[in-house]
């Protein structure tokens, strides 16, 4: 389903810089709609645990990617970028359809996404089930 929403060249090149690391400091970024385009809402330290993440995603739908450092079920330590679709149960049916609906357009428009997680609570997206998430086969 195609809204027409399109993704700002601000988030794409804000989005190239986090994943190539050049944006020291940045563990997460947070997207939200505006109007017709995808925008930059907030970045957070990297610093920030998952579950201290968890306490800015409301009842208001966002995007987040999530530079994620874990380690592989064979120890070795691994990062990817996750992108975590948030768009809660709680949130309007209008603004669930057009989150929903302009997904695959942040996906395609944010290349090297490793890991989608689609959440509609706090227990879709804790760091447990990001872990998993980035260590399926």
């Amino acid at each position: 389903m195609a809204t027409g929403i399109t993704v700002a060249d601000e988030v794409i090149s804000k989005f190239d810089d986090f994943k190539l690391k050049r944006l020291k400091g940045v563990g997460y970024i947070t997207m939200i709609i505006d109007g017709d385009q995808v925008v930059l809402e907030k970045e957070f330290p990297k610093s920030m645990s998952v579950a201290e993440f968890q306490k800015e995603l409301t009842d208001a739908p966002k995007y987040v990617v999530v530079d994620f450092d874990y380690t592989t079920t064979d120890g070795r330590p691994a990062d990817k970028i996750v992108l975590i679709s948030w768009i809660p149960d709680t949130a309007k049916i209008k603004e669930k359809m057009k989150y929903s609906g302009t997904k695959e357009s942040v996906k395609s428009a944010l290349q090297g996404i490793a890991v989608n997680i689609n959440a509609t609570d706090h227990a879709e997206c804790t760091e447990a089930e990001i872990i998993a998430n980035c260590t399926k086969i």
